[in-house]
């Protein structure tokens, strides 16, 4: 089968929700001799692997393509592969950002050892410097990514990288969360509990003001890009891609209680979308709009889920408690 039949096929797998089908043809595209077929399987493994455990996997990947695309002068792909390599260093900085806690954690824990090995400390150390070098690194990612944008008015364009962006506003959110704030044992607890989280109380007590006006700017960011996108999108008649857009934007308002706001842009994302084409999207957001409607009764503790209450180690013990 001819390389370019053999990229569709895998392509079909991802759309139908079958990327485990479509990884052992892509990772053998990714080996072609054609730039232009490496670089589309390249493209596609960034869709089709599992980006929590395969991260460092996506890093290269993307290194890859941005090289390619470089030399093929792809402008457009290569400010999107810039985007995309900018959200998975900040997955891999909230890691180093979590290991670094823990070794903060368990100093403050046993006082009487500060840190009971030498190697954590050199650790802790080693790992706040590697945070700052990639704080730097995805500052200047997002530095050439809107570089691209001003160069290139296309909406649909417009829409691909302002998206990206957005993702990485939220990202540096969510990452803010964790560095600015200042919460000993007792006032972690009570930040920590569901309904003081459910009224943003949390800012309050673990935040100085400064920090909350900077979580409050970081997230207006990401509001106001995201929004971008869904316009420009729109602009382009790619009324599906502005429904993702809007879905996510809403996901993201639910996510720390903005509930009517969240609401809002699930209406637009329905508006904009199509039940029949988006049929995977219209379930992410019927979900949604349950749980919304269902939070008094049954909240969704996403401070739980996600795992940012405990240590991975306390969390885990505390799930093997619940289950007896």
């Amino acid at each position: 089968m001819p390389e370019v039949d053999e990229l569709r096929t895998a392509q079909h797998f991802i759309e139908q929700g079958m990327s485990a089908q479509a990884q052992p043809i892509l990772w053998k595209l990714y080996e072609s001799k054609n730039p232009a077929i490496e670089l589309n399987a390249g493209l596609s493994l960034l869709v089709a692997l599992d980006h929590v455990s395969q991260n460092d996997t996506l890093l290269q990947i993307t290194d890859r393509c941005i090289e390619i695309a470089s030399a093929m002068a792809k402008r457009d792909v290569h400010a999107f592969l810039l985007v995309q390599k900018a959200e998975f260093l900040f997955r891999k900085m909230s890691h180093l950002l979590y290991r670094e806690q823990n070794l903060k954690l368990a100093a403050k824990v046993f006082r009487w050892l500060d840190f009971s090995l030498q190697e954590d400390k050199a650790e802790y150390g080693a790992l706040g410097e590697e945070r700052k070098q990639l704080e730097k690194d995805i500052s200047a990612l997002e530095a050439g990514a809107r570089k691209e944008l001003e160069a290139n008015p296309d909406h649909y364009f417009q829409g691909k990288i302002l998206m990206g962006l957005a993702e990485i506003s939220f990202s540096r959110f969510m990452y803010d969360l964790g560095i600015l704030v200042n919460a000993g044992r007792w006032k972690s607890k009570i930040m920590n509990v569901y309904y003081v989280r459910r009224w943003n109380l949390d800012k309050l007590i673990g935040y100085d003001r400064k920090a909350r006006r900077k979580l409050r700017d970081s997230f207006h960011n990401a509001s106001a890009l995201y929004e971008k996108a869904m316009q420009e999108f729109a602009a382009a008649q790619r009324e599906s891609d502005a429904a993702h857009v809007g879905y996510a934007l809403a996901l993201k308002h639910a996510m720390t209680f903005h509930f009517s706001k969240a609401t809002k842009f699930l209406n637009g994302a329905k508006l904009m979308g199509n039940s029949d084409r988006d049929k995977n999207l219209f379930i992410h957001i019927n979900d949604l709009e349950k749980l919304i409607k269902d939070r008094y009764r049954h909240p969704r503790n996403w401070v739980e889920e996600f795992g940012w209450d405990l240590p991975k180690a306390l969390r885990n013990q505390n799930r093997v408690k619940r289950r007896h």
